[in-house]
């Protein structure tokens, strides 16, 4: 393993005395703490297997909680006792003191590069305190416990086996009345409804009793109105492998679930505007399309209008569910032909003045490629009107693609074209109508995942008032 993949500096930032070893079991990393703890220098361990970093600290060739997290060995038999196993990390006492003396307590865990191989194993060592100090403080410096506790919006206790808090943070217990000082050394009930606080000191005392965390969701009426908490308990452990308390964490997820409950109002909204309503639509899109056919000169002008409108609110439809599909999937590029997805949106937009001229043309992009074409020529005729005229250019570079749709519409102002492409942002110059919608941030999402880039511009250089023109550039296949 290549030395430089450990980020060192921060090994050797610790204040614990650390060392890291490969997966064959060398020494690659002994800090500074370790250097002074010991008083061996790193250079003579340093790329050193054979157990030579177990003879620096405890004076024989031996090996260290790390060789168990590499050769998955236990670490209760021989040289430790076991304190503590959590998933891969390993907390344990040794039986050997170092070459100082002191009895240690060692502290391991395997570690990974960034695509998740395991490169070695990490080790951390510190005296055992005194049992008093354990006692008193679970192993955690207080100073510690106190400012990482109100950093965070949970509310954070520890439990005797009483039932009574022995310590207690919560940041937003003032904004309830409840002045987190004032609980110390009291029971639940000082807190909580009758219930939850039977609830949370029988739970400690069953964790307590069995050692195992015990995690559960729980709604009840508090100052006023109905809370939900998420309460986890685990035992407290002194360094002994004692239990001598229960800590826990409770957090309030009533806004979660509030927002749980409006996710799947949405989601059934959109399998409302996904199914009925676009159903409905398209069976009044077929009826106009029929009816055109039998009428002749305004009348069939008329008709195709409202065959165009209807179309418009489906395609309003197929862009919400595509902006919700597009946030959920990843999309995989293919060659796709430009130039016959151009002329497909022409046919489905017959009535309308639109002009190109181009060839066959293969871009990477996937199926929802008509997507953009539909909604630029759409957006064209939202704010052009039936007569607008629509431009369609493509031209070809040696590696990309440039697409441009213009028309005769009513342009867009210098200082809007750069928010444009913003979702919910105003699609033109139309503001005083308040019109918003996701054509041209779906035709952004689409062009960003196909690694292009859009942008708009005036169809007459210098004259915004003449039109827009909205550029993309796609790779070319």
């Amino acid at each position: 393993m290549n030395r430089s993949q450990i980020p060192m500096s921060i090994f050797n930032h610790l204040q614990q005395p650390a060392l890291i070893l490969d997966c064959e079991g060398r020494v690659i990393v002994w800090n500074d703490s370790m250097e002074r703890y010991t008083g061996v220098p790193a250079e003579e361990v340093v790329g050193k297997g054979e157990y030579a970093h177990g003879k620096a600290l405890f004076g024989e060739l031996c090996p260290t909680l790390a060789n168990c997290i590499l050769t998955h060995g236990k670490a209760g038999s021989g040289h430790y006792r076991l304190l503590h196993h959590e998933g891969e990390e390993l907390l344990a006492e040794s039986h050997i003191p170092t070459r100082s003396g002191r009895t240690v307590v060692c502290m391991a865990a395997p570690l990974y590069d960034t695509g998740g191989r395991q490169i070695g194993a990490v080790e951390t060592i510190r005296d055992v305190p005194s049992e008093r100090t354990a006692e008193e403080s679970g192993g955690v410096p207080e100073e510690q416990v106190r400012i990482l506790a109100n950093s965070l919006p949970d509310m954070i206790f520890t439990l005797d086996r009483d039932g009574i808090f022995t310590q207690f943070f919560w940041t937003g217990g003032w904004n309830q009345g409840v002045n987190p000082e004032e609980v110390v050394g009291r029971t639940p009930h000082v807190l909580l409804p009758q219930e939850e606080a039977d609830f949370l000191a029988g739970t400690a005392q069953r964790v307590i009793e069995t050692g195992e965390a015990i995690s559960e969701t729980r709604s009840f009426p508090w100052h006023g109105e109905k809370r939900s908490f998420q309460v986890a308990i685990h035992p407290l452990h002194n360094v002994s492998g004692r239990i001598v308390a229960a800590t826990g964490v409770s957090r309030e997820i009533t806004r979660d679930i509030a927002c749980e409950q409006v996710s799947r109002l949405s989601s059934l909204y959109l399998d409302l505007l996904g199914t009925d309503i676009y159903n409905t639509s398209m069976v009044a899109a077929t009826i106009i399309e029929m009816l055109r056919d039998r009428l002749s000169g305004e009348e069939a002008e008329l008709a195709q209008r409202v065959k165009i409108t209807i179309e418009q609110g489906i395609n309003v439809i197929k862009n919400v569910e595509l902006l919700t599909a597009l946030n959920k999937h990843s999309i995989r590029l293919e060659p796709a032909d430009l130039s016959a997805a151009i002329r497909d949106q022409m046919q489905r937009y017959a009535g309308i003045d639109i002009r190109y001229e181009g060839g066959t043309c293969m871009v990477w992009a996937n199926p929802l490629l008509e997507h953009i074409i539909s909604n630029l020529i759409s957006n064209s005729i939202k704010f052009g009107g039936m007569k607008v005229r629509i431009d369609v250019s493509v031209m070809e570079t040696a590696d990309t693609v440039v697409l441009s749709v213009a028309d005769t519409g009513i342009g867009i102002p210098d200082h809007l074209k750069p928010n444009i492409f913003d979702r919910f942002s105003s699609e033109g110059s139309k503001t005083a109508s308040g019109s918003r919608g996701l054509g041209l941030h779906i035709v952004k999402t689409l062009v960003n995942r196909y690694g292009g880039r859009v942008w708009a511009a005036d169809r007459v250089p210098g004259k915004p008032e003449e039109g827009v023109a909205i550029k993309i550039i796609l790779q070319k296949c």
